[in-house]
């Protein structure tokens, strides 16, 4: 059997949660936006993927110990993986499509969140504003 799963809204929508890994579609949301910069997250217990599938996004990490930014623009069709622990977010443009993949229960109860610093904030938007 096969099923098809879609998601047009913004944001992120879990489209398969089956066993030990979901899939979502995650599309653009004002959060997302480089104007909304602000808090980061870590996922303790897991890694989490991404594949981009149309529209334009970078992959955000931060290294606290160092207070240093890594941008990595994605291509479309490649899968990008964040480890688990380390500090990250996405900034997306308005038409922005993405899968994401991460292990099933990946909740706020075993991840954590981190206000980006002013100083790296505005070196982000600088550097990613059009």
């Amino acid at each position: 059997m096969i099923e098809q799963r879609q998601y047009a809204g913004e944001g992120l929508s879990l489209v398969y949660d089956e066993g030990e890994w979901v899939i979502g579609i995650k599309n653009y949301k004002t959060a997302n936006d480089i104007s909304a910069l602000g808090t980061l997250e870590r996922h303790n217990l897991t890694d989490e993927s991404f594949v981009l599938l149309e529209g334009s996004c970078t992959l955000l990490t931060f290294d606290e110990e160092h207070s240093s930014l890594t941008y990595c623009s994605m291509e479309p069709g490649s899968v990008y993986t964040i480890s688990r622990g380390i500090w990250h977010t996405t900034v997306m443009r308005r038409e922005t499509k993405m899968i994401l993949i991460e292990r099933s229960g990946t909740t706020l109860a075993n991840s954590d969140l981190l206000d980006l610093p002013m100083e790296k904030i505005r070196e982000a938007q600088q550097r990613l504003t059009p």
